[in-house]
């Protein structure tokens, strides 16, 4: 909780409180899958790295096969070199660089558990960030999973590729469909703030109308 309280507070202020960072995890920017993620990276509650010390003949499972160091959410996340990690940044940076002109520098920990409470740019913006940490951290915790637990073959990098792309257009698709108060009613999202979330990172932008939230073939512009 402490890593989280840390990504959020301004370096004037006191910490926020945990009151602040639970509340800012039921953002309706992630899944409920997300939250629960997100919630058991906070507690500590995954079964990973020293965990395993205190079980009998288990110690190698907390090891990671590839670098032969102890796991841990950090290493996972953030400095492994299993398949897909590394990637999966690189495509969130690559995003967040047509939305904002800079890198998305690979997140902390810290800051992914945080990503919910973090408050950095105008409402749009943020909105972005908040899906691309969230639904890429998330991803790269599922690549592990098959491989370590699933005991699947690591992706290749086309389908690492094609997985985050279809996350992020289904995620792009879902925000479209929720601009329709006939439908959604007190869950409707405003279309002025999709708009601003999802602008400069649409394929052929320009020659999209005004609104597009109407429009069936809006994509991300990389592919």
């Amino acid at each position: 909780m402490v890593l989280a309280q840390n990504m959020v507070a301004d370096p004037s202020d006191e910490l926020p409180s945990e009151g602040k960072i639970w509340k800012a995890m039921k953002h309706k920017d992630v899944s409920r899958s997300i939250r629960f993620f997100l919630w058991m990276m906070i507690h500590d509650g995954y079964k990973i790295g020293r965990y395993w010390d205190k079980i009998s003949g288990g110690e190698q499972r907390g090891v990671c096969e590839k670098c032969g160091v102890t796991e841990s959410m950090d290493h996972i996340m953030t400095k492994g070199v299993e398949p897909g990690q590394e990637q999966v940044w690189e495509l969130a940076s690559e995003l967040w660089k047509l939305k904002t002109g800079a890198d998305l520098l690979k997140p902390t920990v810290g800051q992914i558990m945080a990503c919910t409470a973090i408050k950095r740019h105008d409402a749009g913006t943020m909105c972005l960030f908040r899906i691309l940490i969230s639904e890429s951290a998330f991803l790269v915790w599922r690549l592990r999973n098959e491989r370590v637990i699933n005991k699947e073959p690591p992706a290749s990098a086309r389908a690492i590729h094609n997985r985050w792309l279809k996350l992020i257009n289904n995620r792009l698709r879902l925000d479209r469909a929720v601009t329709n108060e006939h439908k959604y009613r007190k869950k409707t999202v405003k279309k002025n703030l999709v708009l601003k979330m999802w602008c400069k990172v649409l394929k052929n932008e320009d020659d999209l109308p005004k609104d597009w939230t109407r429009e069936t073939e809006v994509l991300v512009g990389i592919g």
